[in-house]
């Protein structure tokens, strides 16, 4: 952490679950220069009340697929800017594409402006995803940063999302090669916890159940299980891969399934139960099936995460303790 001493870092996507916690980690530093950006200024204001009146802070409403105009210079890009919920992928594919390619290309063009006007070479960290793999097998597998030749459908309901994620890493190698960018790639598996601004999500239905004490109600089990992380250790794991990751590289941000993070929808949605009903008294919340339950599960997925831990990380939070704290966060909110 002591590289970002002293510096200033743009985070974009700022209000969102990384980009929230990354600008929470540095702030409470309190020797790095925040510069939180997003598209609604309500929403910036609000989240992060307590950092306004700090000098080492600062925000900035606008769409990152406009130009950054930023005097100051900056030293690290978090480009962590994109929506991921489902019903926007669905019904608003453009809105996804959009932060993803021209939001990409933004902050590598202000990276690049930036040295030759000042010589202050940046580097960014662009946040890519474990929709840039498929697995096309009858069985679980696990995958590294070189196993990139599977993916989705292109007609695929969420192939805006998981093909301009691809894209946004073609483009970033681009500019490390032709203009010499510093650049860093970060692929997260699926992140959960807390947010300052709870979307609309399957997970945080059933953490509002849990809480609440009702019943979960499932369209249908036997889903692909999925390589979760809990957001603490996403956050440790891409801030490492900004300060020593290789120029170029992709690093996989990922339980491995360690912990018992390895985990389907389904599967989550009872572990949630269990732990609303160990923590709050009367509960008895179930989880309930529209369709006949099932043990047998889809091909899943898990993401290597040696690469990562060579540079001295590892997965700290299990399953149920990330979902007991999310819990415990939203509850109080």
């Amino acid at each position: 952490m002591s590289v970002y001493s002293n510096k200033t870092v743009l985070v974009t996507g700022a209000t969102g679950l990384i980009g929230g916690r990354i600008v929470d980690v540095f702030m409470k530093k309190g020797d790095v220069r925040v510069v939180a950006l997003s598209r609604c200024d309500k929403k910036l204001r609000k989240g992060f009340l307590e950092y306004l009146e700090n000098p080492n802070f600062e925000i900035i409403a606008q769409n990152i697929s406009e130009p950054l105009t930023i005097e100051k210079p900056i030293h690290y890009i978090f480009h962590a800017a994109g929506p991921m919920e489902g019903k926007i992928i669905k019904n608003y594919p453009m809105d996804v594409i959009n932060p993803n390619l021209v939001g990409t290309i933004k902050c590598l063009e202000f990276l690049k402006n930036q040295e030759k006007k000042s010589g202050i070479k940046g580097r960014m960290i662009l946040f890519s995803s474990v929709t840039v793999y498929g697995n096309n097998t009858d069985q679980d597998i696990t995958v590294g940063e070189c196993d990139t030749r599977v993916t989705e459908t292109l007609d695929a309901i969420s192939a805006p999302y998981s093909q301009s994620k691809r894209m946004s890493e073609v483009i970033t190698l681009a500019y490390i090669r032709q203009y010499g960018i510093d650049a860093v790639i970060s692929r997260f598996s699926t992140v959960y916890g807390s947010t300052r601004f709870i979307p609309d999500t399957a997970f945080f239905e059933f953490i509002k159940k849990g809480i609440a004490g009702e019943d979960i109600i499932m369209n249908m089990s036997g889903l692909p299980r999925r390589d979760n992380i809990y957001v603490d250790d996403a956050v440790e794991g891409v801030l490492l891969v900004g300060s020593d990751g290789a120029v170029g590289e992709a690093y996989n941000i990922s339980s491995n399934g360690d912990l018992d993070n390895y985990a389907s929808v389904d599967e989550i949605a009872k572990v949630v139960a269990d732990v609303a009903n160990n923590k709050y008294e009367g509960n008895s919340v179930k989880v309930l099936f529209k369709t006949e339950n099932t043990e047998e599960k889809k091909p899943g997925l898990k993401l290597s995460n040696e690469k990562l831990k060579k540079l001295g990380w590892n997965t700290t939070i299990s399953l149920s303790a990330g979902i007991k704290k999310t819990m415990e966060d939203v509850a109080y909110r």
